[in-house]
C-alpha cells in the first residue's frame, strides 16, 4: 500500500494546495492527516474548505492539540494562534473537527496519532525539558507509548 502522510498543516492552504497537487501527480489515492489542521494566522477557513473535499473514502484524518483548542477554548480566551482561525471558521468547519478522533486505525495497518495514544500534548519521541530544551527519550521510554497497539506501522 503506498499512502501519503500529511501533518502540522496549521491553516497554510497554499502549502496544502502544492501538496495535495503533488500526491496526486505521484497517482496516490491514500492520504493520512496527523492534525493540527487550522490554527494559526493563515487561511484556516481556506484550508478547512479544501480538507473537506478530500475523498473521505481514502483519507483518515486525527484530531491534534491545536484542532482540540479550537473546539474547547471559548472565543474571548483564545490566543492570537487559535482566535485568528477560529474567527474564519464556519461552523461546518467547526461541526468536521468536532468528529475528528484523537487516534484512528488506517487499513487494518496504521495506527494513527498526532502525539500519543494517550494525549496530544505528549511528545513521542522527545521530553521538553522546564528550560525548554529538547531531549531525545530513552528507547523504553518510546516503546512503552506503543504498548497494545498491533498495528505494523505507527503515525
Amino acid at each position: 500500500m503506498r499512502i501519503a502522510a500529511i501533518a502540522d498543516i496549521h491553516g497554510n492552504h497554499a502549502a496544502l494546495k502544492a501538496v495535495l497537487d503533488d500526491i496526486a501527480a505521484l497517482g496516490l489515492r491514500d492520504v493520512v492527516n496527523l492534525g493540527d489542521c487550522l490554527s494559526g494566522p493563515l487561511e484556516a477557513g481556506q484550508t478547512a474548505d479544501l480538507l473537506l473535499l478530500l475523498d473521505p473514502e481514502a483519507t483518515a484524518t486525527v484530531r491534534g492539540n491545536h484542532d482540540r483548542y479550537l473546539l474547547e477554548t471559548p472565543a474571548a480566551t483564545m490566543g492570537s494562534w487559535e482566535s485568528d482561525a477560529h474567527s474564519q471558521l464556519a461552523p461546518r468547519h467547526l461541526h468536521w473537527l468536532s468528529k475528528l478522533e484523537p487516534t484512528l486505525v488506517y487499513r487494518n495497518e496504521i495506527f494513527l496519532c498526532h502525539a500519543t495514544p494517550a494525549t496530544d500534548e505528549v511528545y513521542w519521541l522527545e521530553r521538553v525539558s522546564p528550560e525548554g530544551h529538547v531531549h531525545l527519550r530513552p528507547q523504553d521510554e518510546i516503546e512503552a507509548f506503543a504498548e497494545g497497539i498491533s498495528q505494523p506501522l505507527i503515525l
